[in-house]
C-alpha cells in the first residue's frame, strides 16, 4: 500500500495538495495513530488528515490499491 499511495502522490493534482507521512508501527505517532483512527484489528491502513487534523478519509489494513486511493483523493478534492 506505501508504495501505491507513493505512486499516486507522484502524480497531479495530488502531488501539490496532498502530503505523504508514514508512521512505524512502533513509533511514538503509530501507535497514537493506532488508537486514534479507522484501522481496526490489523492497526495499521491509510488516513488522510484535514488541515484540522480530522480525518477526511481512512482505509484500514491493506486491502485496497492506487484506484481506491485515487477516489479517496479525488472526493476530498471535489468538497
Amino acid at each position: 500500500v506505501i508504495r501505491a499511495v507513493r505512486a499516486v502522490l507522484e502524480e497531479e493534482p495530488y502531488r501539490s495538495r496532498f502530503t505523504f507521512t508514514v508512521y512505524g508501527w512502533e513509533s511514538d505517532e503509530g501507535k497514537r495513530a493506532q488508537q486514534a483512527f479507522c484501522f481496526g484489528p490489523d492497526r495499521h491502513g491509510f488516513v488522510v488528515l484535514g488541515p484540522d487534523g480530522r480525518p477526511l478519509a481512512c482505509r484500514p489494513s491493506h486491502f485496497y490499491g492506487a484506484a481506491e486511493i485515487r477516489s479517496d483523493l479525488d472526493g476530498i478534492l471535489a468538497r
